[in-house]
């Protein structure tokens, strides 16, 4: 069903023409008389729109479906709408985050009505609506109490308000004016009709028996009483805890659910607003929530969500609400548990990064290792340079292994270096194992200095999650090595990394003697690097300590089973005590797990 409007009026055209000519510098301002198009609703009634009121007539939606989806809206200039907070129309609070759009679907809330204001291209209100739900045959007792207790309200109030005779007379008959209309007109999902039409006949009583200062007393009074007899009682704080299974932010009970549930430009959802206190609480229980696609564990009040690698966690839709949330980061929800009682739960979405099982090499293109470059032999300027693989699988684990590098001339060996084995979230761009010797080697006699592989290591993969620790099963078998600045030892870390190369979290794991196959739960610390941008570790150039509220972008995770043979040293025969790296030290890693 559409609306469509002839707003270019002749008269006001040529006003224009006239005020335009008269020279004056002054801008003027000919508003435009509708400017709605088109307007629908999935749920309208036949001929259920009045332009002139700004209101429509809605059937309320079948059993299980809790929300409404406006189906077409165009404006005829530069326009938007916003849903209106609360209950004041004539000078309405806005909810800047929810834009009323073709697309975008409404809760229905318990009061059965809702408004939007629409506004011009400077943001200024120009007109406001009221959509109206048809009541239910549900409803119909809720209404007479809802009246009945809307009609005391406003005789207390009228009475309260009167101080003289006049005043007293012209409230009584404003009080009797507006409870019989709002008796016979209106209900909880006819606010906007009932409070119009208690203001006006309220306000036309009052003109009639009261004198003129009383007059002004009793239309406000009767006004204001009208209003709420024929709207349930709302505050910002009722806002803030509207549906029962909406998530609540804690920087501020204030603001809408819709900080903490995104809404995209095709599907947005606004939460239905709580009805008076008497009225039996709304919740969707714990046991139906689900995120399509993710998998959920209840422990406690903490609710966990997995979801596959590379899910957009700001776009996760959830059941049986159907709507967007944004779980990059832990947000509070409010659910019903089996006995139907209310509660506030954590819910907390993540990821575990692929083949982190090891039954194999991952191909999904995660993980990377120097491993290729040191199988593959090269002979450069008569010099043959050869290594061999130090990455395997077996048994479903990962073994990574420090190996030799010799470099040999005319088949006689005459230099030495060493490589440690790597396995990390990231790339590495070497392809032959001259790129191990020598890192950016294009041409000459290979040098027997030192060559940091790790100008050719991209560290880090997209992640937006935020766990709270790692666990993972390893072995670790040590090999000395007689460099006393760097040491032998393995390593294992994690670094969660936001945009702007800042460390939001990590953890690190070291070893400097052998130990046999075992589990270690490591917490990662946020606003820390742990000590792992300053120990001379392969990393990523150019990161800083963050204050660990920063949004995370990548992940950077590393298995070295040696620390600090990235940068592959050595020398001719017998010089080898400049190795940083011990020979067949190896890493063997059975499993790792992300915990949030």
């Amino acid at each position: 069903m559409f609306v469509r409007y002839d707003y270019i009026l002749p008269c006001l055209a040529m006003a224009l023409a006239l005020l335009t000519s008269c020279g004056d510098t002054d801008e003027v301002i000919v508003p435009v008389s509708h400017p709605v198009e088109s307007l629908e609703f999935d749920c309208m009634e036949p001929n259920g729109i009045d332009s002139s009121a700004h209101t429509i007539k809605c059937s309320r939606p079948k059993k299980g479906v809790d929300s409404v989806k406006v189906k077409s809206f165009e404006f005829s200039g530069d326009y938007s709408a916003y849903l209106v907070v609360g209950d004041d129309l004539e000078d309405p609070e806005l909810d800047w985050d929810v834009q009323i759009k073709k697309g975008t679907k409404i809760s229905v809330p318990d009061s059965g009505s809702f408004a939007f204001a629409i506004l011009d291209g400077k943001d200024r209100v120009v007109e406001v609506w009221t959509v109206v739900f048809t009541p239910d045959e549900t409803s119909s007792s809720s209404k007479k109490s809802s009246s009945s207790s809307a009609k005391s309200k406003s005789s207390s109030s009228a009475k309260k308000e009167s101080s003289s005779s006049a005043k007293s007379e012209s409230s009584s008959s404003a009080k009797k004016d507006s409870s019989s209309s709002a008796k016979s007109e209106s209900s909880s999902s006819a606010k906007k009709e009932s409070s119009s039409s208690a203001k006006s006949e309220s306000s036309s009583s009052a003109k009639k028996e009261s004198s003129s200062s009383a007059k002004q007393e009793s239309s406000s009074s009767a006004k204001k009483d009208s209003s709420s007899s024929a709207m349930p009682e709302s505050s910002s704080s009722e806002k803030s805890s509207s549906s029962s299974a909406t998530p609540e932010t804690s920087s501020s009970e204030e603001s809408s659910s819709s900080s903490s549930l995104e809404s995209s430009s095709s599907s947005e959802t606004v939460p239905a607003e709580s009805s008076s206190s008497s009225e039996p609480v709304l919740g969707v229980l714990l046991r139906d929530f689900n995120v399509d696609g993710g998998t959920v564990t209840v422990d406690g009040n903490k609710v966990y969500v997995e979801v596959s690698y590379g899910t957009n966690l700001k776009t996760l839709r959830v059941q049986p609400m159907d709507t967007l949330a944004n779980l990059e980061r832990p947000v509070e929800m409010k659910f019903l548990d089996d006995l139907g009682v209310l509660g506030t739960y954590t819910v907390v979405a993540g990821m575990q990064l692929p083949g982190t099982h090891f039954d194999a090499r991952d191909n999904t293109g995660f993980w990377a290792t120097t491993s290729d470059a040191m199988a593959n032999t090269v002979t450069e300027a008569s010099i043959k340079i050869k290594s061999e693989a130090n990455l395997e699988f077996g048994s479903s684990r990962m073994t990574v292994s420090t190996k030799e590098i010799a470099g040999s001339w005319i088949g006689i060996e005459g230099s030495w270096k060493m490589a440690g084995g790597f396995y990390f979230a990231g790339a590495y761009s070497g392809t032959q194992s001259i790129d191990i010797y020598q890192q950016g080697y294009t041409s000459g006699t290979p040098s027997t200095g030192a060559s940091d592989i790790s100008k050719d290591m991209s560290f880090g993969k997209p992640f937006t999650a935020r766990p709270t620790a790692f666990e993972v099963t390893y072995s670790y078998t040590h090999e000395n090595n007689s460099n006393s600045s760097y040491p032998q030892k393995g390593l294992i870390y994690v670094m969660l990394v936001s945009p702007n190369g800042k460390v939001v979290a990590s953890g690190v794991v070291t070893d400097d003697s052998s130990v046999g196959m075992h589990q270690v739960h490591v917490n990662l610390a946020y606003g820390s690097d742990s000590g792992i941008l300053n120990a001379e570790y392969p990393v990523k150039d150019g990161l800083s300590v963050g204050t660990g509220n920063e949004d995370v972008a990548s992940i950077h995770v590393m298995f070295a089973s040696s620390a600090h043979a990235f940068v592959v040293a050595g020398g001719t025969l017998g010089n080898d005590d400049k190795y940083r790296g011990g020979e067949n030290s190896k890493l063997v890693v059975d499993e790792f797990k992300l915990v949030y």
